[in-house]
């Protein structure tokens, strides 16, 4: 007969029956599947919409596009009030605000200090950048869908009540082009946070470098040339008006690599480094 000690220490002691089979079998136990990417995805892009800081800049976002589309509508030329226009006009806000998405999609784990949990349930953190990368790229992409479809709606106002022109004719070079560039800059956006992993940090850098080396382009002449390869608002002004020929891509190209691939590569360096 046991002692109730002995029974208590036996049963913590004992392993439990598959790893106990697998230690004297000399097999090994499969370890579980990862997290399906696109609940990784799912998952990052909750976080960006969770957010009150994400929710008001979309709702920001919202409301600049709607003026900018207003602004078109009262202010401009009845032959320019089409559904392409609009667009573009509407697009405007979104270029510049939606990228901080990104920036705050990829510095919450360490400045919402949920870093631990995150990479607790996921190890792989250059896959958990991606998924970020990914879910940045899907907002944006949702994004330009209700521009287009807000455009409509403004297109029919101009036509019925302001004497637009109306046209449903859309430039297909024009939309395509700001939808690939708004995907970019959140691209750039997520590469600034994952480098600097600060938000504030994040975002002053973000929108400061670019901006002085585009004034140091406009005023130091020998910058002029390089800067056709270099200056990422120089090649995506050329995507975003559609103009896109074979000696623009690998300009286009050339500044990502600057702007968007040194950064994200730094990051993923940082990111797959630090304590979290």
């Amino acid at each position: 007969m046991t002692t109730p000690s002995t029974s208590t220490s036996t049963s913590l002691s004992a392993p439990p029956d598959d790893l106990f089979a697998a230690r004297t079998s000399g097999t090994s136990i499969r370890p579980t599947g990862g997290i399906p990417f696109l609940r990784l995805c799912a998952v990052e892009l909750r976080k960006q919409l969770d957010t009150r800081a994400g929710l008001w800049l979309l709702v920001a976002i919202a409301i600049i596009s709607a003026g900018f589309i207003a602004l078109n509508l009262f202010t401009a030329d009845a032959e320019f009030n089409t559904w392409t226009n609009l667009t573009a006009s509407a697009s405007t806000g979104q270029l510049l605000l939606l990228p901080l998405i990104g920036v705050m999609a990829a510095t919450s784990e360490w400045s919402a200090r949920t870093a631990l949990s995150t990479f607790t349930l996921e190890p792989r953190r250059t896959r958990v950048n991606l998924a970020k990368l990914a879910s940045a790229s899907s907002l944006g992409v949702a994004v330009m869908f209700v521009t287009l479809a807000a455009s409509a709606i403004a297109n029919v106002i101009g036509l019925v009540w302001l004497d637009g022109d109306g046209s449903w004719a859309l430039d297909w070079g024009i939309v395509a082009g700001t939808a690939l560039a708004l995907i970019l800059l959140v691209w750039q956006g997520v590469a600034f946070g994952l480098a600097f992993l600060s938000t504030p940090i994040a975002i002053v850098a973000y929108l400061a470098l670019p901006t002085v080396w585009s004034i140091l382009t406009f005023t130091i002449e020998a910058l002029a040339e390089p800067a056709q390869w270099l200056d990422m608002s120089l090649t995506l002004a050329t995507l975003m008006g559609g103009e896109m020929t074979g000696e623009d891509w690998p300009k286009l190209l050339v500044s990502l690599l600057v702007w968007v691939g040194i950064p994200l590569g730094i990051g993923l360096w940082r990111t797959a480094r630090r304590e979290p």
